[in-house]
């Protein structure tokens, strides 16, 4: 009996013993949860050194840095820097007569995005000009907005004198800007600063970053995203940082704040500050980075329509008639950038109040910490936290589902492409056939083109409206993924306005009694040149994983 009472008595002291161990460490943890972050340091905007931010946050600097040595590829995204002109040569006469012809790289991580705008053989000038672009004289500061994260500190600090010299402001300075003129403070002196960065050249602006902060990619020249593009110093809130955004918001119906930019909920901010940048833009006046969300209303899904709309009427007030002009066809493009934000607001998880960061910056647990993570990529890196948290099939369910929508999209844009090179090539074939005929084989070689492009212009309208549907489809990131229905219709379209390019060339060649076979399916195309003076893996081949899959899809052989 006496044992009986000693082993209970044994059992009881370390049951509560262990009891009382739970409760110091969840004491401890809710204490270390209070204690985060322990403010070392004051942030400032002057200072975007993510080194210096992160004293406060080391856990999220780590995930930050991360992304340095992170390279994977998945079907149709991932960080993996391969060349998309060599797994997609379509691509490289889709843009001839512009530089993404010339090199069009799988883009790194955020850590990347300074980097790979400095190397990216875009912003060589000397390559270009020796490889079909002799007018090339070099990308503005507006590349900038997005690819540094030294922006804020451009238009706050006075040290950049090149910005703030009142006797050399661009013309852009006098259109009105919500994002400065709502701030009275300090908004002529950022204003006057963001619309010089633009309008000077782009390594210009690299130098006056260099001289002051040297090169390292952790606050020099070749840091790219930082806290400071996403964080107030003041309180670390949410708060949007890219004028061209805030001004393009305000355009559309939304009150703009000087210190979060806009004026909006968490939630929202969720959203607005990936929003600032995955957007498509255009260089307007004296080069100022302008988003084309005028007819885009408030509240509202966007509509590829929005964008026909909006730059038709540029076109035709002459505020912006193309990026550049096609190089076979004559056609005036307009060159989509990377529309994530337009299509991913008519998508289910928008309707749903699921946020960007849900997804690419999921929530982690970090010891007593729940915070997100920073280490900004792919779902498919994370698929539990990302996707998991709503959906409750198994992880390889999830991966088919996705698999699923991405394959049958690639399919439909290999169609568009299909319809539009073929396009293409009958459009030259056009060309060659009435530089025959006796009103134009007169001319000089200039105004034959002219003419020739005049007698053509219902068709190269054509062109330029397919091109800016496969564009769109092909360089929003998500392969289809971010709205499914909306991506399938938008490339949907290209292939019918491709075809029906195709008929206004008949009857465009009709009054010169010129007909031409029309090709239901374009010639093959060469794969583009090795370009082989990049950093690996930057621009490398696409594995023969990729290839297959490409082939694949090619022959309609996937599930």
């Amino acid at each position: 009996m006496k044992k009986l009472f000693a082993t209970v008595f044994v059992i009881a002291a370390l049951a509560g013993a262990g009891v009382l161990a739970l409760f110091a460490d969840i004491n401890s943890k809710k204490n270390e949860d209070r204690e985060y972050p322990l403010m070392l340091t004051k942030n400032d905007d002057t200072v975007p050194n993510i080194q210096e931010w992160g004293k406060n946050f080391p856990s999220h600097l780590d995930m930050t840095l991360k992304m340095k040595d992170i390279n994977f590829e998945t079907d149709w995204a991932g960080s993996l820097p391969y060349s998309k002109l060599r797994r997609f040569p379509a691509a490289s006469v889709f843009w001839k007569g512009y530089a993404f012809a010339v090199d069009y790289n799988r883009p790194r991580l955020h850590y990347y995005s300074q980097i790979d705008q400095m190397e990216t053989k875009r912003n060589n000038k000397e390559y270009l000009n020796s490889h079909g672009l002799p007018k090339f004289n070099g990308q503005p500061g507006y590349c900038m907005n997005c690819h540094s994260g030294h922006i804020m500190a451009m238009m706050s600090d006075p040290d950049y004198k090149e910005l703030h010299d009142p006797a050399t402001r661009p013309e852009s300075f006098n259109q009105p800007m919500g994002y400065f003129d709502n701030d009275k403070e300090n908004g002529v002196f950022k204003k006057e600063a963001w619309t010089k960065m633009n309008s000077i050249p782009y390594f210009d602006v690299v130098k006056m970053i260099t001289k002051k902060h040297g090169e390292d990619p952790h606050g020099g020249a070749q840091l790219g995203s930082a806290c400071a593009d996403c964080h107030h110093p003041d309180d670390m809130s949410l708060r949007v940082t890219r004028p061209g955004f805030v001004n393009a918001m305000v355009e559309r119906g939304y009150e703009a704040d000087p210190k979060s930019g806009i004026k909006a909920t968490r939630v929202e901010m969720r959203n607005y500050v990936c929003m600032q940048c995955h957007v498509e833009y255009y260089p307007g006046m004296n080069s100022t980075l302008v988003f084309p969300w005028a007819k885009w209303k408030k509240d509202e899904p966007f509509k590829i329509e929005n964008f026909d709309e909006y730059y038709d009427e540029k076109a035709a007030n002459g505020q912006f008639k193309f990026d550049y002009k096609h190089k076979l066809t004559d056609a005036p493009i307009v060159k989509m950038q990377h529309p994530e934000a337009e299509l991913y607001s008519t998508s289910i998880h928008a309707r749903s109040g699921v946020t960007c960061v849900d997804c690419h910056m999921p929530y982690k647990r970090e010891g007593a910490k729940k915070i997100t993570n920073h280490t900004i990529q792919t779902p498919y890196a994370d698929i539990t936290g990302a996707c998991k948290t709503c959906h409750m099939q198994s992880e390889q369910e999830l991966k088919d589902r996705i698999s699923f929508i991405q394959n049958r999209y690639a399919f439909e844009l290999r169609k568009c492409e299909n319809n539009l090179m073929a396009f293409i090539q009958d459009v030259v074939t056009a060309r060659e056939e009435l530089a025959k005929h006796e009103q134009f084989s007169g001319l000089d070689a200039d105004a034959q083109k002219a003419a020739i492009s005049e007698a053509l212009k219902d068709v190269l309208a054509y062109h330029r409206k397919a091109h800016i549907r496969w564009d769109f489809g092909f360089s929003e990131n998500s392969y289809g993924f971010h709205a499914p229905q909306e991506a399938s219709r938008i490339v949907g379209q290209c292939q019918t306005i491709a075809r029906e390019g195709q008929a206004a060339l008949v009857n465009a060649l009709a009054p010169y009694g010129i007909t031409i076979a029309l090709r239901q399916n374009a010639d093959e195309i060469p794969e583009p040149e090795v370009i082989t003076s990049h950093n690996y893996p930057t621009a490398i081949d696409p594995s023969d994983r990729l290839k297959k899959l490409d082939e694949d899809i090619k022959n309609m052989n996937f599930k």
